[in-house]
């Protein structure tokens, strides 16, 4: 967006940012982050401290500077916004970056050598985030940095970086329930989670978003095991019938195939549709087995089965999904949940382009989480405004020049 645009805005900015960061203690620390969400929706290529405080005008020694971080604090350092969400918000998804955060220093915190998109293998950092979702919007509500193991061990290379000292290793699904528990503690606690594959296939995020009354619809493989519900319970080793895989159960099923239009239209998509089935199974694997296996009743509990097809004639499974929402969920509504991770996408893909997402250039853990928490402030302004405009002047906020 251009200066005078930002000027125009300013009024708005400050009304946001005294919302958003209401917990600071001092004026002086809620004016360095609109200092700093102004240089993210400027226009600009690089979204780092050095060229936004070029942008702005901020002498590099001057006390304003946006060299000083916003103290937004830990662990609620890494909260997207504190609180704030899309009106409405009826799931939450669970995201590990498609495209890593890309470094060019071992130091950075967390830095280590893996796929990397486009890049193959590169050194780059990894982030759980979740999303609040809703049908007017979508916006982070939650960041945490991934320490991987070969960081965790080496404690004096943590504390060069700045990571914490009760900061542990911990997978990715670990650390998503470890954000939605601080969710929880911030009255945000979602009514249900919808995540990728990655997680989907992890049992024991499963078994803690049950733990923790939290209903689930989570993508997972072709390759995951089932058994067909026939109506009889099924004990946890039962050996009446034989295990079958997702791939397999669609196949016979795909006749039954409804097409739904889950995107509409717009300026900047066409419309997105497919071809959806919901079929109830158990989960028969043989982690899942063994977890019901030392319960009281030792039966497979039923869920359904989400299919989704590009054609309804020719062509592999698109996506598949498994839930515990009740048996008796019309398909339309299990369609619009699974679906509802494009947002997500969206979100990336708008705070990359246009606000700087991986552009910060720092190597602390602090740091790292400082900068994600102003990106979704920012993103979050600007979903705003696009919901409520209030003039021209917000119809590019989230525009890249």
């Amino acid at each position: 967006m251009e200066r005078q645009a930002v000027e125009e805005l300013n009024a708005d900015l400050a009304e946001f940012t005294d919302d958003v960061f209401t917990y600071l203690a001092y004026a002086g620390q809620r004016g360095y982050g609109r200092q700093y969400l102004r240089g993210l929706i400027l226009d600009g290529r690089r979204k780092s401290v050095e060229p936004m405080a070029e942008r702005l005008g901020i002498p590099r020694r001057e006390p304003g500077s946006l060299r000083r971080p916003v103290p937004l604090g830990l662990p609620r350092g890494d909260a997207a916004c504190g609180g704030p969400r899309p009106p409405g918000a009826a799931a939450v998804g669970l995201a590990d970056r498609r495209s890593p955060f890309v470094r060019y220093g071992h130091g950075s915190a967390g830095a280590i050598v893996q796929h990397c998109g486009e890049r193959d293998q590169h050194l780059c950092q990894v982030a759980v985030s979740v999303h609040a979702v809703s049908r007017r919007g979508s916006s982070p509500l939650h960041w945490r940095l991934f320490l991987p193991q070969s960081w965790a061990e080496d404690r004096a290379r943590c504390a060069k970086a700045g990571v914490p000292p009760q900061i542990a290793h911990r997978t990715k699904q670990q650390t998503a329930l470890d954000l939605l528990d601080e969710l929880d503690q911030w009255v945000l606690a979602p009514p249900l989670v919808v995540a990728d594959s990655d997680y989907g296939t992890n049992v024991a995020l499963r078994i803690g978003l049950s733990a923790r009354g939290i209903r689930w619809l989570l993508a997972v493989t072709g390759h995951t095991v089932v058994l067909p519900v026939t109506g009889a319970p099924v004990t946890a080793w039962a050996r009446r019938r034989p295990s079958i895989t997702v791939d397999q159960v669609a196949a016979d099923h795909r006749y039954r195939a409804r097409r739904f239009v889950y995107r509409a239209r717009t300026a900047d998509h066409p419309a997105r549709s497919g071809w959806f089935v919901a079929i109830p199974v158990h989960i028969a694997g043989i982690i899942e087995r063994e977890h019901v296996a030392s319960t009281a009743n030792r039966r497979l509990p039923q869920r359904t089965l989400l299919i989704q097809w590009k054609r309804k004639r020719g062509g592999d499974v698109f996506r598949s999904w498994i839930t515990d929402l009740p048996a008796d969920t019309p398909l339309a509504v299990l369609v619009r949940h699974a679906t509802s991770r494009w947002c997500i996408e969206t979100d990336y893909r708008e705070m990359e382009q246009a606000l700087g997402l991986g552009d910060y250039e720092g190597r602390t853990y602090r740091g790292f989480h400082h900068h994600v928490a102003l990106v979704s402030a920012a993103h979050l302004f600007c979903t705003e405004h696009h919901l409520n405009p209030k003039g021209g002047a917000t119809a590019s906020v989230c525009t890249r020049s």
